[in-house]
């Protein structure tokens, strides 16, 4: 009779009441053998799964039953453990009691992951992170966080574009009669959209930086803010980047739009409509 680790009917266990070489079967199985008994028939316990794979033979030395269950095998519960075999704590550790080939190791945050793996190595283990493998559950975890790291950036850019361009047109809109002015005293439309790029440049600057003393405030948890700390988690520098040029882009857009409509009407017009 042979025994494959996973079939649920010959699940092994250890017992201190079964002699080494030996194993103890449910009378059950009696039914397996021609001539329907167990005992002293040949036992062949074979495990197998990715990492070895490995056999014990063995001898059945008695069978159990509700009533001897307890006194042959050392376990109380007959109605969980039926149809268990069992076997000598020796024998079992010797069967099961492998070493370690493979652990998984958890990093808190999916930016430290190439970072562990460098010190894995360091510490020479073989480390590869779940990215490399083919396996669907790792690029699904893998997508997800992409999609979520995008959107994260997308509403931040939004969110910033929207802040920022309601700011640009309040200063502008203050600066509207001092431009004016500028185009009466004889500034043409290059003139004044070189002016208005060096300002909003400047504007932007400085407000993209007060962004990042927010963020830093937060990151080194001055100002705790869990929400925030989360989203920023998922970026990195090249989104920092990004957004900067974005902010650029859109302040020289609105310079140029706001230098059109200065030279739109008349110089006396447009002023008396702002005074």
């Amino acid at each position: 009779m042979n025994h494959k680790c996973g079939n649920p009917y010959f699940r092994v266990m250890p017992s201190n009441k079964v002699a080494s070489g030996t194993a103890i079967v449910s009378n059950d199985a009696n039914g397996l053998f021609t001539d329907y008994r167990a005992r002293n028939k040949d036992l062949k316990i074979e495990i197998e799964n990715i990492y070895y794979k490995d056999e014990l033979n063995l001898k059945v030395a008695n069978t159990y039953t509700k009533n001897s269950f307890t006194r042959v095998t050392g376990y109380k519960n007959y109605d969980q453990n039926n149809g268990a075999v069992f076997i000598n704590e020796e024998d079992y550790k010797s069967l099961f009691n492998k070493p370690s080939y493979q652990s998984s190791v958890y990093v808190n945050n999916e930016r430290d992951l190439e970072e562990t793996v460098e010190s894995l190595k360091e510490l020479g283990l073989s480390a590869r992170p779940v990215k490399e493998f083919k396996v669907n559950e790792g690029k699904e975890m893998l997508q997800i966080i992409k999609i979520f790291k995008l959107v994260v950036t997308v509403i931040l850019i939004l969110a910033l574009f929207f802040i920022s361009y309601f700011i640009i047109r309040i200063i502008l809109k203050s600066r509207n009669v001092y431009f004016t002015t500028l185009r009466m005293l004889g500034a043409t439309n290059k003139n004044v959209k070189r002016i208005l790029d060096i300002e909003l440049f400047i504007n932007s600057s400085i407000a993209y930086c007060s962004f990042i003393i927010f963020i830093l405030i937060n990151k080194f948890e001055i100002l705790n803010i869990e929400f925030i700390k989360k989203l920023l988690e998922y970026l990195s520098l090249r989104e920092y980047i990004f957004m900067y040029i974005i902010l650029i882009i859109m302040s020289q857009l609105i310079s140029r739009r706001f230098a059109k409509k200065i030279f739109k009407k008349s110089a006396i017009k447009t002023y008396n409509e702002e005074v």
